[in-house]
This record gives C-alpha cells, structure tokens and sequence, in this order.
C-alpha cells in the first residue's frame, strides 16, 4: 500500500461521508441534526418533580412531540397510561381504561376434586378488582349432572374510585388529541382533575397549539396548576444549531439570507425546517457530503424549494383544500358573492399566531370588507343584487357568518385529516403544515 492510498484512507475515516436524506430527516429521530431543547427538559423534569400540575403538551403534528415524549415522559417505574381522544371519547372510557391498564382487576381459579364419584368443583371469580366481578360455580359428577351459578357486581369507576386506588402510585395519564375532545368530556375532566392533582395522579394532555383557548376552562381550582409546554416552535439559535449541524456534515455553506429565509418560511417548526433544508440540498445537487465545499447563497433558492414542498405534500392536503374551496367554486357558478374565497384569503394572508387563537367571523368579515373592490360593490348595486350598500354589507356579513359555522360540518363528512375546526363562531388552525401548503401551492 503506497502513501497516497494512506493518506486518502485516513482522510476518510477523519471526515466520512454522510447521505442528505440521512442528515436531514422528514420522519424518525434526525440522529445527525438532533437538538436537546434545555428549557423543555428542565421543564419536564419540574412536573415529575413537582406533581402539582398538570402539563399541556401542545404542538403541531411532525413537531418532534413523539421522540420527546418517548425520551422524557415514558420514564422506568412510572405507570403509563395513554388514551387516543376524539370527539365521540366519554370520560366513561378513559376512567375503564384506566383502571383496566392500572391492574385494578384479579383473576381467581380453585378447583376442588373427591370421592370416587369424581367430582368436580371449579369457582372463579373474574373482573376487575372491587369494580365488576363474576363468581362462578361449577359442579359436574360421573353421572354428568350439571350445576351452574353466577353472581355479577358493579361499581362506578369515577374520579372517588381512582384517586382512592391509584394514590401515591406513581402513575401518569396520557391524553393524546386532546383538542377533539366533546364539550362535555372538557368539562368533566375539568372539574375531576383537581382531584387527581391532589392526589399526584400526573396528567398529560397533548394537543395544537390553540386547545388552551377552550381546554380546561371551566374549574377556577385548576388557576396555576396548567403548565402550557408549547412544543412546536424551535427558536431562532435552534434553527441554527440544526443547520450548522446537517451542513457541516455535508460541507455546505450556506448564506444568512438563505438561513433567514428557511427560518422565516419554515415558520419555526422542526419538521419543516428538516424538509426544507433536504429538499434545497438535493435540488442543487448535494446528495451527500462534498467533497469541494458547496456555496448556496440565493434566498430565490429557498423559494423554489417550499413550491416544490407543496407540490409534494398534494396527496395530503389537495382534497382537504378542495373541500373548502368547493364553496368557491358553486359561488362562481351562481354569479353570487364568494364568502368561501374570502375565507381561503384570510387563511392565507392571517399569521400562525392569530389563527392559533382563532379568527372570529366578525373579524373575517371586517378584513374581507376593507379589502373589497369598490367597483364590486357597484356592480351588485347597479344590477340590482342589493339595494344600497348598507345591504350589500349585511348580507356580506350573514355569508361570511353561514360559511364559518359549515366549516366543520364539510371537513368531517369529507376529510378524515382535521386541518381546521370552529368553535364559538371562530376557526382554528390544527395543521400548520397546511398553512405552509396554502402559503406555497400555486393554485391554493
């Protein structure tokens, strides 16, 4: 082996080579670009310690919530106990699940047998402990005569029963979804989970960013005891701190104006910024790591890639957003005014943060309103659609009004993907992957 294949050996294994597709990932752990949040843990690391309150773990699909929950809450010795809510969940089910999954049941089997007659007499009795039992008798003889005799009992799981069974028992309760939940179930559990608290029965409830407006708000006691852990967004330095990560490995460069526009069009959300950063790597011909130092210097390049992002994510959201737009297009048809469209408008032109405290259709109507064509409105008076324009306005606002409160009742018939929801005359962002959708696609 001569020097040359030396050197060049050993320059391999001191800088290896990695694949874009593994540095910046989409779905799983980025082990390449995988950022500790030391504010999140520490956090995390006061409920368990505390006990005092429950933690409101909220953020957006693909932000990451998975793996942080795997690492920091799923932790040995601590009983798990995870229900999937939607919006037909009863607190009746939870409270079964959690005392199925707490071993709050028994099962009992003796079996006695004498005499030459052969007899045998199997009892048991099966159920869950203290709360639904069967005791059985069973007696059969060579003669075959057969007796059998059953005894059932009931008694009502609820918040009595299971502080008084689970207290000081290390146990936390997982409520995935929480934002579907029905009015009622919020209610209940608000009023019961003070008990628990009490107790230091842990909850967890895991939802979007908006939940807190409606979650949880009919107990006074629980004043203080909510922690809102906002998941979602990684701040400014953690953004950096992944792209120094992934390019370093793959000896790019990258410009602060391309760095800024991945920040601001990624709108902080982790899953984003790995697909954005992969998808303007591979683009531009870094399939991996380089051997001569790549220059990206263009933000027009980040552009390019966010279209390509939407086209991508089409299988996802395109029905979603033509369901919405369905009204757009009857209202075309019709020659009528299009209340859907300006829905679609103030979903686009509105920030993450308004539309995770819900835009209310007053506040739709107002902006639609001063954004209207005046020769609109002349048009629809002239040819007589309306009188003067008080009533063009009225009946703008009562179209605006009618198609908000249809929202919901569209997306569930029609999408199984809950992207938005109203509630109390307002919409709600559940899916910010689908706003990054309607920002980027060209036809949206």
């Amino acid at each position: 082996m001569n020097i040359f294949t030396r050197i060049f050996r050993k320059k391999n294994i001191e800088n290896p080579s990695f694949k874009t597709s593994e540095v910046f990932k989409i779905s799983g752990v980025p082990l390449h670009t995988f950022v500790e949040r030391i504010s999140l843990n520490k956090r995390i690391e006061e409920f368990f310690t505390g006990k005092d309150a429950a933690l409101l773990f909220l953020g957006y699909s693909k932000s990451g919530k998975t793996v942080y929950r795997k690492k920091h809450l799923e932790k040995d010795g601590v009983k798990i106990v995870t229900f999937r809510c939607n919006n037909e969940s009863t607190i009746s089910q939870l409270y079964d699940q959690i005392a199925s999954e707490t071993s709050l049941g028994q099962i009992i089997h003796t079996t006695d047998s004498n005499g030459n007659k052969k007899t045998y007499t199997d009892s048991a009795t099966i159920g869950i402990k203290d709360t639904a039992g069967v005791n059985s008798t069973y007696s059969d003889e060579i003669n075959y005569s057969f007796l059998y005799t059953e005894e059932k009992t009931k008694v009502k799981v609820d918040v009595n029963f299971l502080c008084n069974k689970l207290k000081e028992s290390n146990t936390l309760i997982i409520l995935e979804d929480y934002h579907l939940v029905s009015t009622n179930f919020n209610k209940t559990l608000s009023e019961d989970l003070k008990h628990f608290l009490d107790d230091e029965i842990l909850f967890v409830l895991i939802g979007i960013p908006s939940s807190p407006n409606r979650a949880l708000r009919n107990n006074p006691d629980l004043s203080g005891r909510l922690e809102h852990l906002v998941f979602d967004y990684l701040t400014i330095n953690e953004i950096k701190e992944i792209i120094k990560l992934g390019t370093t490995k793959l000896n790019v460069f990258l410009s602060e104006d391309v760095i800024n526009e991945i920040i601001k069009s990624s709108m902080n959300n982790a899953f984003l910024v790995q697909y954005i950063c992969k998808i303007l790597l591979l683009e531009n011909g870094v399939e991996s790591t380089q051997i001569k130092t790549k220059r990206l210097e263009e933000k027009v390049l980040v552009f390019n890639t966010c279209k390509i992002i939407a086209d991508k994510l089409d299988n996802d959201y395109k029905d979603i957003y033509g369901i919405i737009n369905a009204g757009v297009r009857k209202q075309q048809e019709n020659k009528a005014f299009n209340q859907y469209e300006e829905i679609l408008k103030v979903l686009k032109s509105h920030g993450i943060e308004d539309l995770e405290k819900g835009v209310h259709y007053t506040d739709i109507f107002k902006w639609s309103w001063q954004n209207i064509d005046p020769e609109t409105v002349q048009k629809f008076i002239k040819n007589e659609t309306y009188v003067d324009e008080t009533s063009f306005k009225n009946s703008f606002r009562t179209q605006i009004k009618d198609a908000v409160q249809n929202i919901n009742t569209s997306l569930s018939k029609n999408s199984s993907r809950p992207v938005l929801y109203v509630d109390e005359g307002k919409i709600y962002l559940t899916d910010l992957i689908f706003k990054f959708y309607m920002n980027w696609k060209k036809d949206a």
